[in-house]
């Protein structure tokens, strides 16, 4: 089995190194299936695409996906086309860069495919599963997004956890019908959205917790930080439109 690992980055080279140490220990350690990671980079300022360039030079199964910065819902889009198309992937994995999802998990997350299951979601929202290091608005902000305009607008109720970039998907009659060319999502509204596109196509889903770490280098995206203020602002007025676009698509199905 084919598994790769889709990580968008836009400024992450404080990250993206370590990151890619562990996915390649993970890779090497796999006698049975091929594991591949896919760096999808938004032409970074810091370097983090030369790191990942650098890297390549010397380590197997890595690769790098460069474009404009079109954010993070166009970059997640770009790879997996990239990852099935070009990469055969059979199962596509998407984390974030800056560890606050274990990659240590992917090898379960694969065990779970296996088994029969189709999406495989780490949650914040099972078990065990709880974010760490969020402040009061941070957590508040989540609970808008996640149960509010997720679970109640959207009714999206596969999954208890709907913005989690955390996730395993299997290809072969799921990815592959979906038409990703129809989709035209720029900002973390992508997560809900594809959860919605992947519950017409299968009712297979499966949670398992995880615990969400707050990022210890680097700067955060999603929140009101100056320098990613606007981008913030359009991401959650896109999250919102989406809600209700799910919702009429929804009805119309009925």
């Amino acid at each position: 089995m084919r598994v790769v690992t889709v990580i968008p980055t836009y400024n992450e080279k404080e990250n993206i190194l370590k990151m890619l140490q562990i996915m390649s220990g993970i890779s090497r350690r796999q006698r049975n299936d091929e594991y591949i990671t896919l760096v999808v980079d938004d032409n970074s300022p810091d370097g983090t695409g030369q790191i990942v360039e650098d890297f390549i030079k010397t380590h197997k199964n890595i690769f790098l996906l460069s474009g404009k910065k079109k954010g993070l819902g166009k970059a997640m889009i770009r790879g997996i086309k990239f990852a099935v198309n070009e990469l055969k992937a059979d199962v596509v994995v998407s984390n974030e860069a800056d560890f606050a999802f274990d990659p240590k998990k992917v090898p379960f997350m694969i065990t779970k495919i296996k088994q029969g299951w189709d999406v495989i979601v780490g949650s914040r929202h099972v078990g065990n599963g709880k974010t760490a290091g969020w402040t009061l608005n941070r957590k508040l902000n989540h609970w808008i997004a996640n149960k509010f305009f997720a679970t109640w607008v959207a009714g999206v109720r596969e999954v208890n956890d709907h913005n989690g970039a955390f996730r395993a998907i299997r290809v072969k009659n799921v990815l592959d019908i979906i038409n990703l060319e129809n989709l035209n999502v720029s900002g973390f509204g992508f997560f809900n959205y594809f959860l919605f596109k992947l519950s017409l196509v299968t009712d297979k889903f499966y949670e398992f917790p995880v615990v969400y770490k707050f990022r210890t280098k680097g700067e955060s995206k999603v929140s009101f930080n100056s320098k990613y203020l606007f981008t913030y602002i359009k991401d959650v007025l896109e999250y919102i439109k989406l809600s209700f676009k799910i919702r009429l698509e929804k009805a119309t199905l009925k």
